[in-house]
């Protein structure tokens, strides 16, 4: 699952050409060929309507294989399909390897599972949604007849920064390509759904769809009304019919194919199509801070996506979309539903107008979000979806992005108080509920002799818990010296069952409800120790104390972690150090600061209060390089006693900068001549930095 295509977007052509006609299509030699050798219930199903005429097949269609043949969909089972050969030419380029880079002037359905570690470029779609031009070409592709399918790998997966996975890494949530959940070979089964589902399609509803380049628009409706996760109509217009990547288990093939089957013509979906009417802006280097290059917000600005990140300074963006122009082959009144599929519903508005084909949505700053799937994600996906009165639409999406990396705060008014864009990793690092740890714990909790963080631990969660706790240690002891015992001997296939039988107890008994008001026993641990990372005080525990525990610590890199922490807050200027001590720098902690505090405890949890339990990564949290670029500073604004915005006061690198309402340089303090400057990568660091323009 590797590539070295990250950046070879840029380089997209368009291979359109002269529009390819239907009757160039019909004239391919396997006109006749048998539609499928497949002998369950949808090849059963393909090859009755076939052969009564009422399923096209796939004549004049091609698959396209970008691996290099790593994950080839075995192409034999639809003998009507043509394997793509790429030319001499595209072979001495290399351009038959890797992301699509041309859109093809015939029917295609292609895959390449490839991609890099989520860190390091990540799967292909994310290379795609890093730039306008990416979009563009996808937008092509989808009004073309090409649908490609490529594997997420790493980049949508339960997790914070690598620990378990990185969580939801995509900029957008796009109709445009099909992404598998997993890594090579899981796009394999959606090939195979939607080459079926193209073949059931009745002829003249084939010829009318490439025809009109609707092919893609329409297979993905089809797909995603069929998804089991759509049990009624309702479920069809929310977040989990609709995520930016696909799990191979939600499919639904005779389902799929029974819906393409009935698609006569008039039941042929419109195609949503949208255009920005008015939206705000932001200015780059006073509302947000980015290379040159990066002059605006906007990401992708295509009729199937309109895609934003998240950059200015203010608590709330507002954009009017309008769907007017999308078509519908039978020219039928069309209806629109404007739906939020993903973000916090108390912080997006959206307000339909006119006949409901304009629509003016607001998104208010929201650091992170939970996907339908569960997994964490920083993004808010609008669908807008199209009716002809018989069909829906796929959706078109507005999408915007907040970078990972930046924790805000507003004040009551919504005005910005400060911005921290370096921001922390915000995972506690609890273990599976699976993980025997829980037993250790468990048997800790309030004993003699506890630790600071045994005591902090047993304090937040209160006797009643605590109880709970030891018993489900005590209850599961005997199973557990059992299994101790079976794993010193030779039978390996009994310890690994006994293991099973108490890992499955333990996950049971910590995920059963609690009763009468109360949460499981799992949640109960993890709110207890949120509570104790929001403590202010932890960073003032004495010195020989700190040193104790970190002597005993299991953690190899527990010094040096909770140095790094302790200079962050430094650095920040969140702590002052004065002859080897600290001192903070507040009276009375407002947000900012609990936050920057929170982030210090959760590596003093993770390092030496509960080393043996919590296990996270302390590195800052991951952002796309492609969405913005990393910067090592805090923003205090500042404001008069009118309450005017002044500036912000930055703070980097143990050092304070002044900087007025325009985004200019004060040297010499508030008051005095300003100095424009630029901002530039430092190579060595990989941060942003700024330098007199």
């Amino acid at each position: 699952m590797q590539h070295g295509f990250t950046r070879q977007i840029p380089g997209i052509t368009f291979a359109w050409g002269a529009l390819i006609t239907l009757g160039a299509w019909l004239g391919s030699p396997n006109l006749s060929a048998q539609v499928t050798t497949r002998s369950d219930e949808v090849g059963k199903l393909i090859l009755k309507w076939h052969g009564e005429g009422t399923a096209a097949g796939l004549n004049g269609f091609r698959y396209e294989n970008r691996d290099g043949g790593h994950s080839q969909y075995d192409v034999k089972v639809w003998p009507q399909v043509d394997l793509y050969q790429p030319t001499a030419a595209e072979k001495e380029r290399k351009a038959d390897v890797g992301p699509a880079n041309q859109v093809r002037p015939f029917p295609v359905l292609g895959n390449c599972s490839m991609s890099a570690p989520a860190d390091k470029g990540g799967s292909l779609p994310r290379l795609y949604m890093g730039n306008r031009q990416g979009f563009e070409f996808l937008n092509a592709q989808y009004l073309g007849n090409n649908l490609y399918f490529y594997p997420e790998h790493q980049d949508y997966d339960p997790g914070w920064n690598g620990r378990n996975g990185w969580g939801d890494l995509y900029a957008a949530n796009t109709p445009f390509v099909v992404i598998s959940q997993g890594s090579s070979f899981t796009d394999q089964p959606f090939l195979q759904a939607f080459f079926g589902a193209a073949a059931a399609l009745p002829p003249e509803t084939q010829q009318l769809l490439l025809r009109n380049r609707i092919l893609a628009p329409t297979l993905q409706a089809i797909f995603r009304k069929s998804n089991r996760m759509v049990k009624t109509e309702a479920d069809y217009f929310t977040g989990a019919a609709h995520p930016p990547v696909f799990d191979g288990g939600q499919i639904d093939e005779t389902k799929m194919v029974t819906e393409a089957h009935d698609m006569l013509p008039p039941l042929i979906p419109p195609v949503a199509i949208l255009e920005v009417l008015e939206e705000t802006g932001a200015s780059a280097n006073k509302d947000f801070f980015e290379l040159d290059a990066v002059t605006d917000e906007k990401l992708g600005n295509v009729p199937g996506v309109i895609a934003r990140v998240f950059r200015g300074s203010a608590q709330e963006r507002q954009i009017v979309v309008t769907a007017r122009k999308s078509p519908d082959l039978m020219r039928r009144p069309l209806t629109y539903k404007w739906v939020l599929l993903q973000g916090d519903p108390d912080r997006v508005k959206i307000e339909p107008q006119g006949n409901g084909d304009t629509a003016r949505i607001t998104v208010k700053w929201q650091s992170e979000t939970k996907a339908a799937t569960g997994i964490t994600s920083h993004r808010v996906d609008v669908g807008v979806f199209v009716g002809n009165g018989v069909s829906w639409s796929a959706p078109a999406f507005v999408c915007f992005a907040m970078p990972a990396n930046e924790m805000r705060f507003y004040d009551g008014e919504g005005r910005i108080q400060e911005i921290c864009y370096d921001a922390g990793n915000p995972d506690l690092g609890m273990p599976a509920t699976t993980d025997l740890r829980w037993l250790a714990l468990g048997r800790r909790l309030g004993g003699d002799g506890a630790t600071r963080g045994i005591r902090l631990v047993t304090e937040a969660l209160g006797k009643e818990a605590v109880t709970a706790f030891q018993a489900l240690a005590a209850d599961l002891a005997p199973a557990q010296e059992a299994w101790r015992k079976l794993s010193a001997g030779e039978d390996k296939a009994a310890a690994e069952q006994s293991q099973k039988n108490l890992q499955e107890a333990l996950k049971t008994k910590l995920t059963a409800d609690g009763g009468t008001g109360k949460s499981p026993l799992a949640q109960q641990m993890e709110r207890a120790i949120s509570q104790v990372a929001d403590r202010v005080d932890l960073w003032s525990l004495p010195t020989s104390e700190l040193q104790s525990l970190i002597g005993a610590s299991s953690k190899s890199d527990a010094k040096e972690a909770v140095k790094a922490a302790q200079q962050r807050l430094v650095d920040y200027g969140v702590l002052r150090e004065r002859d080897g001590s600290l001192t903070a720098s507040w009276q009375e902690p407002g947000p900012a600061i609990r936050y920057q505090l929170r982030q210090y405890n959760l590596t003093l949890l993770s390092q030496v209060l509960l080393p043996e339990f919590l296990e996270r990564t302390g590195a800052t949290a991951y952002v796309d390089p492609l969405l913005t670029a990393r910067k090592a500073w805090r923003d205090v604004y500042v404001y008069d006693k009118q309450g005017l915005c002044q500036g912000w006061t930055r703070y980097s690198h143990g050092r304070t900068y002044e900087f007025d309402l325009e985004g200019w340089l004060l040297p010499r303090g508030r008051g005095e001549k300003s100095v424009a400057v630029k901002y530039v990568k430092d190579e060595a660091a990989g941060t942003l930095i700024f330098v007199p323009r």
